[in-house]
């Protein structure tokens, strides 16, 4: 687990959008994406519900 991943993951929880996510991180979209997907498979589980215009976090 690295700090941007976690720095990724609390942007995307505040925000609930992945791009304005990478926007405050300074980051493009797809880096953002990949952040938070390898933190999830470290973890092993997913964290935020991904639905076209619906992202919320998981239980």
């Amino acid at each position: 687990m690295e700090l941007h991943q976690v720095r990724y993951f609390l942007a995307v929880a505040s925000t609930l959008n992945f791009t304005r996510a990478a926007e405050m991180c300074n980051v493009t979209q797809p880096a953002l994406t990949k952040g938070v997907q390898k933190l999830e498979q470290e973890l092993g589980g997913e964290l935020i519900y991904r639905e076209r215009q619906l992202t919320h976090l998981t239980d």
